[in-house]
């Protein structure tokens, strides 16, 4: 098989899903992990399959939204055949992701929020990301996210400069570049720190003086503005263990 079927075998698969004995997936995934493309382009849709089943998990489901969505289903209409049958299931999930995304101020113009920012990348580094680049030198980081057009030129607090970097990726919020660079601890988790350009986060408006705090389960979020960047820092503890890396003195 070429790499578009490869692509459009695995592409129907979700994690959790996969029959033990389906043959095709077996073969479309061992020739994936044995070419690097579309090794990167599974792990690159697998990750975004766990961030939409988070999203969706956190999200409560409006009151009443199975009553609307069975009112618009044909009821005199008897289900003849496997088709028309997911047909209407489709049409209700269309109809559910119109009422969970409603909050969106007019076709692909979402709000956008600080709890929106911060809920997504920390939805994302819940599961541990996929690095582009691996590396302990901060300036290779440096250079690779200038290459690629995410924010390179930052200002790090002291305690952060004083870890070792494993490594960073790019990602993409609302049409824009967001650099990811993960830094070990001492007890070998990470602290991540996230920054895209402030455009992105109108409302945030806290220098680095007074950044905004924010557990996210049993992460803890910190965010604040610096020239023209805005700055996400998150690792798993308190307030008071986030507090310690965040010192610029």
């Amino acid at each position: 098989m070429d790499k578009t079927d490869i692509r459009s075998i695995l592409s129907v698969y979700r994690a959790g899903e996969i029959p033990a004995d389906d043959l095709r997936f077996e073969e479309a995934k061992k020739q994936a992990e044995a070419d690097p493309d579309l090794a990167r382009w599974w792990a690159e849709e697998q990750e975004l399959d766990q961030l939409i089943g988070s999203k969706l998990q956190s999200t409560p489901v409006p009151g009443g939204l199975k009553s609307r969505l069975l009112e618009t289903q044909p009821s005199a209409i008897p289900m003849r055949s496997t088709r028309a049958r997911k047909i209407t299931l489709l049409a209700a999930a269309i109809a559910l992701l119109a009422v969970l995304f409603s909050s969106w101020r007019g076709p692909f113009q979402p709000a956008v929020s600080l709890a929106d920012y911060r809920d997504e990348m920390v939805g994302f580094i819940k599961v541990t990301p996929a690095l582009e680049l691996k590396t302990n030198e901060l300036s290779h980081i440096t250079a690779f996210l200038e290459k690629t057009g995410a924010p390179s030129r930052w200002n790090l607090p002291q305690k952060l400069q004083e870890m070792e970097p494993i490594g960073c990726r790019t990602l993409r919020f609302h049409r824009r570049d967001v650099a990811l660079v993960c830094f070990r601890r001492q007890d070998d988790r990470l602290v991540h720190l996230f920054v895209v350009n402030r455009t992105a986060l109108p409302h945030l408006r806290s220098d680095r003086g007074a950044p905004q705090y924010q557990a996210q389960g049993d992460w803890m979020t910190a965010a604040w503005m610096e020239g023209d960047q805005a700055y996400l820092m998150t690792t798993q503890g308190d307030r008071a263990l986030l507090e310690k890396y965040l010192s610029f003195s």
